[in-house]
């Protein structure tokens, strides 16, 4: 295919029609970043989600092609929002599930990854102590001189004598600290894949919408809900939920008046009865 004096790959042509038919099938669409996530984890969640969803990962050029034509075919709104928050390295992930279930299958999957070389660790590493089942020789002192381990040798294999912190949560990771926690098989780093913007059938989820605290968010609007009812009350404004408190509150009042103003109404007979004893019982206590 040529467009003006351009000539378009093949493969891109069929990778962009790929994705229309993607967008064609599926009605929710959320973009995943892949740049801090591993190959392992990608095959391991396409696995998890096999028959639920696909997840396709193409340059951005060509995601945001097959934005725009499914847009021409389709008049779908806000594809334009999806294709303004498609990073530089992304996964389209198409599904019919709710983008809330996607969200909870990609928190129950989590990995513990080895720390990357001269990136800030975001927690403590440890190294436990035990057999780090490596061979004696010179990674010994890669250990000692490279992570300050205390290590001794028995049975011909490395130990580490107790437990060692190598790096405070904050810190640098630098080439040959993380290639020697690797060795040792340290796997300190909690790996997520998370839904960075979603598009549900024209609607719009940005990420902090979709990890939005629902417990949290359930609270405030019942108390706000409590506060406005509370308030409409004080304000005597009538609607199907005021109606009934305001006709309790007007039937308290009305008959705390009662009591008040010299009035004899046959039906309280019983009630002025009760007012008369409660206040000779007061009398008396104080005469007392």
């Amino acid at each position: 295919m040529v467009i003006g004096e351009k000539h378009i790959p093949q493969y891109k042509i069929d990778e962009v029609n790929y994705l229309v038919d993607l967008f064609k099938k599926y009605k929710n669409v959320a973009v995943i970043e892949v740049a801090h996530i591993n190959d392992r984890q990608i095959q391991s969640i396409k696995k998890i989600l096999r028959g639920k969803a696909i997840i396709r990962m193409s340059k951005k050029s060509l995601q945001t092609r097959a934005i725009e034509q499914y847009k021409e075919e389709s008049g779908k709104e806000n594809l334009d929002e999806l294709a303004k928050h498609i990073p530089g390295q992304s996964s389209l992930v198409f599904t019919n599930m709710d983008i809330f279930e996607l969200k909870r299958i990609f928190l129950e999957n989590e990995w513990m990854v080895p720390a990357k070389p001269d990136e800030v660790t975001p927690v403590d590493i440890w190294v436990p102590a035990g057999d780090t089942g490596l061979p004696t020789g010179q990674v010994i002192s890669e250990l000692n001189m490279t992570l300050r381990l205390p290590t001794r040798i028995q049975n011909d294999t490395i130990w580490v004598r107790e437990d060692t912190r190598t790096h405070k949560a904050g810190e640098i990771v630098d080439i040959k600290q993380a290639a020697v926690l690797k060795k040792l098989g340290i796997r300190p780093i909690e790996s997520l894949i998370r839904i960075h913007f979603a598009w549900a059938d024209g609607q719009v989820y940005t990420e902090d919408i979709i990890y939005m605290d629902m417990e949290q968010f359930q609270e405030n609007i019942a108390s706000c809900y409590m506060t406005a009812k509370t308030l409409a009350i004080e304000l005597g404004i009538i609607d199907e939920d005021t109606i009934e408190p305001l006709i309790q509150k007007a039937h308290r009042e009305a008959m705390g008046l009662l009591f008040e103003v010299p009035i004899f109404v046959d039906d309280m007979l019983e009630e002025y009865i009760k007012k008369a004893q409660l206040n000779a019982l007061a009398l008396d206590q104080r005469l007392k």
